[in-house]
């Protein structure tokens, strides 16, 4: 069977003093990270780089658990994400590095025929197929719960100050649990996890345009970095492009 493919990149933007975000990728387990510290928060960029380190781990622990053994790849990952959240805010209140620290995180496991995504915060999973970019999840803000409610358009939630207020992320309390998704995947498909430093700046139709015109992902990476930045780079950027070989057949290719 052939292995995904993948790249990712990060860098600082063009307006911020240090970079925040982190990327991770674990060829054994196919779990590909994506973290944004929280920049008002207490050492952000840690919390994005323990969520990226040690996920993995956790994740592990849930698979290897025998009280797991009926759970789905879903379950799984909801749970390492949980697991990690509640101890990391543990941590923080007996070691000062950590206290009130925060970040966001989108996590996908990723087989040739499935992925699984997960969630806390802002950053985003999207798929590509077909020259289309479909988004995988919902950012847990305040302007998106007002979308949800149909309080505001999308058009006006661009400029809405409670985009940048989470009400979901890694660390937070009361404690938060991801929200979850499996995809079934076609050949040729692409998995695009990015920090809002992309898709804050970046449309969906242009972020398609770069995605099919750069076949190797980590030209499109780049291309997409490029991007946010040529639009003013406002925020840290962080992309990870995943791709599903054109040789896999998948028994279910409708997303769900």
């Amino acid at each position: 069977m052939s292995s995904v493919e993948y790249a990712g990149r990060s860098d600082v933007g063009r307006q911020r003093p240090d970079n925040q975000d982190r990327w991770a990728a674990d060829d054994a387990l196919g779990l590909y990270v994506v973290a944004d510290g929280i920049a008002c928060s207490n050492n952000g960029a840690l919390a994005a780089q323990l969520v990226c380190q040690l996920l993995p781990t956790y994740l592990q622990r849930q698979m290897d658990s025998p009280d797991n053994d009926e759970a789905d790849a879903a379950e799984q990952l909801r749970a390492a994400v949980a697991e990690f959240s509640d101890e990391l805010h543990m941590v923080g209140r007996t070691d000062l590095r950590v206290l009130d620290t925060g970040t966001t995180v989108v996590a996908a496991v990723v087989a040739p025929s499935r992925a699984v995504i997960a969630h806390l915060g802002d950053s985003r999973a999207y798929l590509y197929r077909d020259d289309s970019l479909q988004r995988l999840t919902f950012d847990h803000n305040v302007v998106e719960e007002l979308i949800q409610a149909g309080e505001v358009s999308p058009a006006e939630a661009a400029q809405h100050p409670g985009r940048h207020v989470l009400t979901r992320h890694v660390a937070m309390f009361p404690p938060a649990l991801p929200d979850t998704r499996t995809v079934e995947l076609r050949p040729a498909d692409r998995i695009l996890l990015c920090s809002d430093g992309l898709h804050g700046v970046v449309g969906d139709d242009a972020m398609s345009e770069i995605l099919a015109a750069h076949g190797v992902p980590d030209d499109a990476c780049a291309a997409l970095i490029d991007a946010a930045n040529g639009a003013g780079g406002p925020d840290n950027v962080t992309v990870l492009v995943v791709d599903i070989p054109p040789d896999v057949a998948s028994d279910d290719p409708a997303p769900h």
